[in-house]
């Protein structure tokens, strides 16, 4: 998954994101806007193809056993909060995510061996 699919898979999964076009920031070719309850969490998406993809052909669909876990409540620092919204969506490229321990952000790794970088702003 690209991180413009990522985006388009957000938006999907939570119908109030922004994509940073849509909400003007011109800085970063990718990312989402998140309206929470304790305000507005900007998530800054970078791609890491797999070791088989080449950026000018289409992203493989590779599926396997989707993260599941419970939904994150609404008080949950942002990074844990994301983490645990797209475990809980079980999409089925997902094969892990992983917050990162010292920085507010997260990596997505999928089945097809690509991975989304995902870093607060």
């Amino acid at each position: 998954m690209r991180p413009e699919q990522l985006q388009t898979f957000l938006k999907e999964l939570l119908p109030t994101t922004r994509t940073f076009g849509e909400s003007g920031e011109k800085k970063y070719p990718f990312g989402v806007v998140i309206p929470r309850p304790s305000g507005e969490d900007r998530w800054h998406l970078i791609g890491q193809l797999s070791p088989t993809e080449k950026h000018d052909s289409p992203a493989p669909a590779t599926t396997g056993t989707p993260t599941e876990g419970p939904p994150p409540p609404d008080t949950a620092p942002a990074a844990a909060w994301l983490a645990a919204t797209l475990t809980a969506a079980a999409h089925p490229e997902i094969a892990s995510i992983t917050p990162w321990p010292t920085t507010p952000g997260l990596t997505i790794d999928y089945h097809n061996g690509a991975k989304t970088f995902v870093r607060a702003l």
